[in-house]
């Protein structure tokens, strides 16, 4: 995970280090700062037959052969079975539509932003970056820092806190120490689908690079 803070990378630090190093309870991370209502929430878990056979449906739809000319075609056309997939089965899974769509939205970006990586290569006659690499750039643009400030008392010092989010939800934490500021991983509330989109998108991108003409 990468989060960019006034043109600068940033490097993260797991959670359990950033506890022992500093001596923090167990307690310190996302959770005590901004606890997570499970209440009424939606549950891939409940669904995994039906999240195996949309993930099949899928791969069915990728045609036996198709030009790099055709390829955002064949992705807008897999996004729309994405969708209807995911409305198919959300009596069992139970989102909103607002984050059906916004699920749609990912898996269409990734596979749009995998072609344009493909003509981008083509164009200039370099190797093709690998998915995960494409997938990773595409999970870290979605990284920010949330806007409320929590103030956290250490010892003598008053740390102030941000909440870290990206497309699956809150993953850290920023730690500001005067003027030290530490980012903190914390995968306490890891959201279920992120595994699942990962997979299925590593799994269709590498039967279309097969199926390429």
């Amino acid at each position: 995970m990468r989060l960019i803070v006034d043109g600068q990378v940033q490097d993260f630090v797991a959670l359990k280090i950033f506890r022992d190093v500093h001596h923090l309870p167990d307690t310190f991370g996302v959770a005590l700062f901004e606890p997570k209502d499970f209440t009424g929430l939606a549950t891939i878990d409940k669904g995994g037959s039906e999240m195996n056979e949309l993930r099949q449906g899928i791969l069915d739809s990728i045609p036996e052969a198709f030009s790099l000319m055709d390829a955002l075609t064949v992705a807008d056309t897999l996004r729309a079975v994405f969708r209807n997939g995911m409305y198919g089965i959300n009596d069992v899974i139970g989102l909103k539509v607002a984050e059906v769509e916004f699920a749609v939205a990912s898996f269409g970006d990734v596979l749009r932003d995998w072609v344009y990586a493909l003509i981008r290569c083509q164009s200039t006659q370099s190797a093709v970056p690998q998915f995960q690499q494409i997938y990773g750039d595409w999970l870290n643009a979605s990284t920010r820092l949330s806007h409320h400030v929590h103030d956290y008392s250490h010892k003598s010092e008053t740390w102030h806190i941000n909440i870290i989010n990206n497309a699956y939800g809150r993953v850290g934490l920023q730690v500001q120490r005067g003027a030290i500021a530490d980012y903190v991983q914390d995968g306490m509330y890891a959201c279920p689908a992120e595994g699942y989109m990962m997979t299925l998108l590593t799994e269709v991108t590498a039967l279309l690079t097969m199926r390429l003409a």
